[in-house]
């Protein structure tokens, strides 16, 4: 009875506990469920929240770039902005790495920056549209209220301009953005490489006669270069002007192509890159210039480029630098670059952005900003002042920059980004690889430039995309098939005991399946929609356009980009997944074997799959440096002696060697595969290697006959795994080469990058992306169908 009355006890004690232990857990999932409901809600009303703070304090979100003394700069300008303005609040975002993308995010999800710092070649594809504020209005009100503070007629003409936009070219119409900061171009040169060479320094009026003379003295000196050029289209088309030359009419309205002049420069280039006298640096890839070069004292000379490397050249305590400007070919002349503060379109204070803007554009402000050096102040009073001529400051002769200001302007751009896209791969074909001369290289391009101005869909006459209905419909189907399934569940409703557990079941995995739908089913739908769209990605979805079959028909006929991309891809696929698996599966048996030490082995070649694929990036870039790299150094000796030389890997070689050279990259990651195979490896019975030993089988026909076969599935699933993960190659190719030279290691996901991120067609991207889907589930399943004849699913199961 004692017993008795103890477990009835015992029970009654632990009845409440058990309820209080369901009430809590109740309340921790309502808990949740509640701060989930709330994330959800939060995000969603972003757009609703933004520009104004509780208390009706207006808040400005500012977007600009910038290193740490620039980001310290605007601080002090923004914080002087707000002292003037106690109602208003601005908060800055500095996105240095990543600008462009952090812009069109914003912007896609309809909440843009306020204010933005934006270059003048840029306007024309922003303002085409629609991102960007026309200021003139705001102009013209203050100045007939006599409220500027400042002289409008003060700004450098040439700066302004090169923020008007006329709806085709830059240089004209209306005006987006004040400009802040400018400047032209020109080289920095070591003075004592010229000292060295016995060379006088360049004077105000050198000629391009001279600066190849100054060239190829220095090279001539031990371990240096003469020049490391930054040869990119708009400096390309900078130094076109000393000659009086341009790539097109004024407006972009034909391309000049054609002209000797232009022919006739980029031979010359071409002959300086190939001389053999160590004239140029040999341009290797993103990361590696000739800046480390100038810096340690090995190059003579570096441009053309702006300002804006004045700031890290002053640091710089055992290295006599100074500036040139551009030489002079049959007439003085020179571009610009320009930065401006504009304002987003869509700016729910486009009064108070202006007041901000405004304010930056001060001569207080652009004082303030001289004081670092890395920029001429657009006002031309401060710029002849000492805030920028500052009495003891390297470069001795700031003056020079004003005196180049006098004779250039900003070059015309058009609103069609993929021009300079075009002429980059024509100016690598010729002065980085050398595969072709310049006409045909500038024949390329004229007929690339004339396929993309017949494009279909460059028409802007297409529907808008139907999303109410498209949603409804999807939302109606939605309904029918859950509908449906309810029915059906209803009719076969398990009992209380297992509608319980069905219901726990659920209720575990929900997470999951929101989370799915959330952010991977929904966003597929949309992408398939996208597919069939034309969007920039640079406004909100409700502006996509209706074009059907376009970007297909886009992709088979009138891209040639997009298939050599592809080929680039299946190229690598072909020798990147075999040696891969072979690699793996070596490392792995080596790894089999049970000796001391063994676990740490193992962990060393696993170690380096799980690293950031831009660090290991990055490693290989010096790696595979032609002139000091450890492969390189690693080969000369050996390949000496049988009278060759190791590949030009990202350079000349590049066509060949460039893919080859991230298939060794890759090498770098087997752990992952390798401990697969390890697994697999270990479940193989060890009968079957004795009984094979007793039949008198060698290492060989017991590695073809019993380990191969046992081990099939695991080498079906890492190929598989292989194959669509090389076509997925992105991070390497981005940050060593960025698809070049010449598209010659552009993989087809670099390049759906590029037209979604740099050319802002993010329906034919979404169609690139589909096509991707589709090639790499092809391969999939016939891999798998395949695999019957060559797979032995039994050694799964012992």
């Amino acid at each position: 009875m004692a017993e008795e009355s103890l477990g009835q006890r015992s029970e009654e004690h632990a009845a409440p506990r058990a309820r209080i232990i369901r009430l809590l857990r109740v309340a921790l999932a309502v808990l949740a469920g509640l701060v989930i409901l709330w994330s959800f809600l939060w995000a969603m009303s972003r757009p609703l929240r933004t520009g104004t703070e509780l208390g009706g304090r207006i808040e400005l979100t500012v977007l600009h770039w910038g290193m740490r003394e620039e980001d310290q700069i605007t601080q002090t300008m923004v914080e002087s902005f707000q002292k003037a303005h106690p109602d208003i609040r601005v908060k800055r975002i500095n996105a240095s790495a990543n600008y462009w993308t952090k812009l069109q995010t914003m912007v896609a999800g309809g909440t843009p920056p306020d204010v933005m710092f934006f270059n003048s070649h840029q306007v024309p594809m922003y303002a085409s549209r629609g991102v960007l504020l026309d200021i003139e209005p705001f102009v013209q009100q203050d100045a007939d209220r006599g409220d500027l503070p400042f002289n409008f007629n003060d700004f450098y003409p040439q700066a302004l301009n090169s923020f008007r936009f006329d709806g085709k070219v830059s240089g004209k119409g209306k005006l987006y953005g004040l400009p802040m900061s400018f400047t032209p171009l020109g080289f920095y040169y070591n003075k004592e490489l010229f000292d060295k060479a016995g060379l006088a320094y360049p004077t105000d009026d050198w000629t391009w006669e001279e600066f190849e003379e100054k060239a190829k003295a220095i090279g001539k000196l031990d371990g240096c270069y003469g020049v490391d050029l930054s040869i990119h289209p708009y400096v390309f088309r900078a130094m076109l002007r000393t000659y009086g030359a341009d790539l097109s009419t004024p407006g972009f309205e034909s391309l000049r192509l054609d002209d000797p002049r232009v022919i006739a420069m980029l031979e010359r280039i071409r002959s300086w890159r190939f001389s053999g006298d160590r004239m140029l640096t040999n341009p290797q890839n993103r990361l590696q210039s000739g800046v480390s070069l100038f810096t340690s004292g090995k190059v003579g000379m570096h441009g053309p480029l702006g300002r804006w490397k004045v700031v890290e050249f002053r640091k710089l305590e055992n290295l006599d630098w100074d500036f040139a400007q551009l030489p002079r070919g049959t007439e003085r002349s020179n571009a610009l670059f320009v930065a401006a503060w504009c304002i987003a379109k869509n700016s729910k204070h486009p009064r108070e952005a202006w007041a901000l803007i405004r304010h930056l554009a001060t001569p207080e402000c652009q004082r303030i900003n001289s004081g670092l050096g890395l920029a001429l102040p657009t006002l031309k009073s401060v710029a002849h002042s000492n805030a920028f001529l500052t009495p003891g400051a390297r470069p001795a002769r700031s003056d020079l920059f004003l005196t180049a200001v006098e004779r250039s302007e900003a070059l015309q751009e058009p609103s069609e980004s993929k021009f300079n896209a075009f002429m980059t791969r024509a100016l690598d074909e010729v002065y980085r690889l050398g595969t072709k001369i310049p006409k045909e290289a500038l024949q390329y391009v004229q007929r690339e430039w004339e396929k993309e101005q017949a494009s279909p869909l460059r028409r802007e006459d297409y529907p808008l995309m139907p999303w109410k209905k498209v949603a409804g419909a999807t939302l109606s189907m939605l309904g029918v098939v859950t509908l449906v399934a309810a029915v059906r569940w209803w009719r076969h409703r398990p009992r209380k005991m297992a509608f319980m557990e069905e219901l726990t079941g659920y209720t575990l995995v929900s997470p999951w399946v929101i989370g799915f739908l959330t952010f991977t089913a929904i966003p597929m739908l949309v992408s398939l929609l996208l597919a069939f769209n034309k969007w920039s990605g640079l406004t909100t979805l409700d502006t996509a356009r209706w074009v059907g079959l376009g970007n297909i028909k886009e992709m088979i006929s009138h891209d040639e980009r997009l298939w050599r991309s592809l080929w680039v891809t299946v190229y690598f696929v072909i020798l990147a997944v075999p040696v891969g698996q072979v690699a793996s599966l070596t490392t792995a048996m080596l790894m089999s074997n049970q000796v001391r030490g063994i676990g740490f082995f193992r962990s060393a070649w696993y170690l380096p799959s799980v690293l950031a694929g831009v660090g290991m990036a990055v490693l290989w870039t010096w790696v595979f440096d032609t002139q000091n790299g450890l492969l390189n150094t690693v080969l000369s000796p050996v390949l000496g002696m049988f009278g060759l030389r190791p590949p030009d890997w990202f350079g000349t070689d590049a066509a060949i060697f460039g893919v080859s050279a991230f298939v060794i990259m890759g090498l770098w990651g087997i752990g992952s595969g390798m401990l697969i195979y390890l697994a697999g490896l270990t479940a193989i019975p060890q009968t079957l290697y004795e009984a094979a030993l007793i039949d008198g089988a060698g290492w060989w026909a017991r590695f073809w006959n019993v380990t191969i076969p046992m081990l099939s599935p695991v080498i079906l699933f890492n190929v598989v795994m292989a194959i669509i993960g090389s076509f997925q190659v992105f991070t390497q190719a981005y940050i060593v080469t960025g698809g070049g030279p010449g598209d010659a290691t552009l993989f087809y996901v670099l390049y759906l990058f590029n037209q979604a991120f740099e050319y802002y067609e993010m329906g034919y991207a979404s169609a690139m992306a589909w096509l991707l889907f589709t090639i790499v589930l092809s391969l999939t399943l016939l891999v798998i169908r395949s695999s019957s004849r060559h797979v032995y699913y039994e050694g799964m199961r012992l």
